[in-house]
């Protein structure tokens, strides 16, 4: 057993939990920050403690001074940071947060590379590892020229799924097969940070490694079973492929990489392959190689603290690792996609169901559902009857009109509890739909028995309102173009009297972040019968204008019921 502690910034159930388990495993005392409080992860026997840090926000200031102070306090080993929006900030701190503590990051010469896609191309075309062809946009780029020179379809991506100045937003990579589509994204891009790339046929294949100073210490080789989206919840162990090998290792070596990183490739029936990008960083399949004995998340952690370097380990191939939720969220997606006929359609989920008895013969493990620490797992699994349960009771008939005698009874009981009523309006990012509300309420001078404001759970404050919002707002007699954005901070969460909410998105969100709060929340369209209300970000001047519509009525209906003797 070692004795340590250290802290882990994450919630995820596969690359947090699995770094959470090995240490515990092994003596070590693991805190856990999460930015998600509901997470069934947050269950595991192996968690001594959970904080609260607050997101990256602005300049960082917060956010620095609360982690400074809890690494001051608790005296960590060592910071795992298990995804992007956790490791950039240490990043940017690194000189002042490394003298409390281990940072568990790469160097800033290898973020710089790895993290960016352009990069990660060119210093793989520089050593010999293939790519697809591909470089940066161009200002001048139209639809028909990228797609006469690299063929349809084209891959567009960001060259950095994460910036430390928006970390509240992934960078999503698209599949473009018509000109119209692609003429619309490339409108849209920073040419500076696009990347296109030739489409390549194939199967994805990753290969984690643990590296020391530019040497590889352990490999370990897994194939993606399926995938929809981008996405794979399901794969299997395989023998090392030692051209894949070979150009991990050439890459390691070429940065003197120190630490963990999965490096994605693709693969055909011809023996074609290439590298699509590298995760220098816990990555969603670790699961597997831990439950087959390659413990890469105590190695690391022996490397850091220790400065061991452990031999490679030999693992068993041909052994799945199911993510089973997501697994099966896959399996339903790709039934509807394919749009199987009956007899079909009983076939592939006889097919499916029997992918689940390789768990039985040892030949399959789960990355959340674990006979030493099954409470995530479980946990997980209620969440079925769950989500059922309350599909079932949406579409009862009569569910409207439930939801709405039960928003307004809350809402009368607010009322008569005393005056004024103190309203937070909360969206996503509170420059659309939320401010508009809050607005509406402001402007309405017989309204002063509401005191009324807004704010969003995407952890980007001062933000504008889109100008299709602003337009759409002066057609009410609002003007929104002062308002810039706030982040729902736990003070104003429960220093007001009801959380009104637009859709199921956004109470799920706050209740992820506060889920101790006590204050009501209030669906807004239940108090009409217009039910959840669209965000319009994505859409254009008729979206904008309708969902003002929409939540008009239903503030109208807010300030009568509120008024009413």
């Amino acid at each position: 057993m070692t004795s340590g502690k250290v802290l882990v910034l994450g919630d995820d159930t596969r690359s947090f939990l699995t770094i959470v388990r090995s240490l515990g495993r092994r003596g070590i005392i693991v805190h856990a920050a999460p930015a998600n409080f509901r997470s069934p992860a947050l269950r595991s026997r192996y968690i001594a403690a959970i904080h609260d840090l607050p997101p990256w926000m602005g300049d960082g200031t917060e956010w620095l001074r609360a982690i400074t102070r809890l690494l001051r306090t608790e005296r960590y080993e060592l910071v795992i940071p298990c995804n992007e929006t956790m490791l950039l900030p240490l990043q940017r701190h690194r000189a002042r947060l490394s003298q409390l503590a281990r940072l568990a990051i790469p160097d800033d010469r290898s973020i710089a590379v790895l993290f960016d896609k352009q990069k990660t191309r060119e210093i793989a075309q520089r050593i010999g590892v293939r790519v697809a062809a591909g470089r940066l946009a161009r200002p001048d780029d139209n639809a028909e020229q990228v797609l006469a020179e690299f063929g349809a379809p084209v891959v567009v991506k960001p060259r950095r799924s994460y910036s430390l100045q928006n970390l509240a937003a992934r960078g999503k990579v698209e599949i473009i097969r018509e000109p119209a589509q692609l003429r619309q994204l490339l409108s849209k891009s920073d040419s500076r940070e696009t990347v296109i790339e030739q489409f390549f046929s194939g199967q994805g294949v990753g290969v984690s490694v643990l590296a020391s100073q530019g040497r590889l210490l352990q490999a370990f080789e897994h194939h993606r079973v399926r995938e929809i989206a981008g996405a794979s919840f399901y794969r299997r162990s395989a023998p090392i492929t030692a051209n894949l090998f070979r150009a991990s290792e050439a890459i390691v070596a070429s940065l003197e990489y120190t630490g963990l990183a999965m490096f994605e490739f693709k693969w055909n029936n011809t023996g074609s392959w290439i590298l699509l990008e590298v995760n220098a960083r816990p990555w969603g399949s670790m699961p597997l190689p831990v439950a087959l004995g390659v413990d890469f998340p105590y190695r690391w952690y022996r490397l850091l603290i220790a400065g061991e370097e452990t031999r490679a380990v030999s693992y068993r191939t041909e052994v799945y690792g199911r993510n089973l939720l997501p697994d099966l969220r896959i399996s339903l997606m790709e039934a509807a996609t394919r749009q199987l006929d009956p007899v079909a359609k009983a076939w592939f989920i006889v097919a499916r169901v029997g992918e689940l008895l390789r768990f039985l013969t040892g030949r399959e493990v789960h990355d959340v559902l674990v006979r030493d620490d099954p409470w995530p797992g479980l946990i997980e699994l209620l969440e079925i009857p769950r989500a059922l349960r309350q599909r079932v009771e949406r579409r009862l008939p009569g569910a409207v009109a439930r939801r709405r005698r039960r928003a307004r009874a809350q809402l009368e009981a607010l009322r008569r509890a005393g005056s004024p009523l103190r309203v937070v309006f909360v969206c996503q990012g509170n420059i659309c739909r939320s401010p508009f509300a809050e607005a509406l309420v402001r402007a309405d001078i017989a309204a002063v028995t509401i005191v009324a404001t807004s704010a969003g759970m995407m952890p980007q404050p001062g933000r504008p309102v889109p100008a299709l919002g602003v337009e759409a707002a002066a057609a009410h007699g609002v003007d929104l173009s002062a308002h810039h954005s706030v982040w729902l901070n736990r003070q104003m969460a429960e220093a007001t009297s009801v959380l009104i909410v637009f859709d199921e998105i956004i109470r799920s969100a706050v209740l992820d972040r506060y889920p101790d709060l006590k204050v009501p929340i209030i669906h807004l369209g239940d108090l009409t019968e217009l039910g959840d209300i669209a965000d319009p970000v994505d859409g254009g001047a008729a979206a904008f204008g309708q969902v003002y519509d929409q939540i008009a009525i239903a503030v109208a209906k807010l300030t009568q019921l509120i008024r009413r003797p």
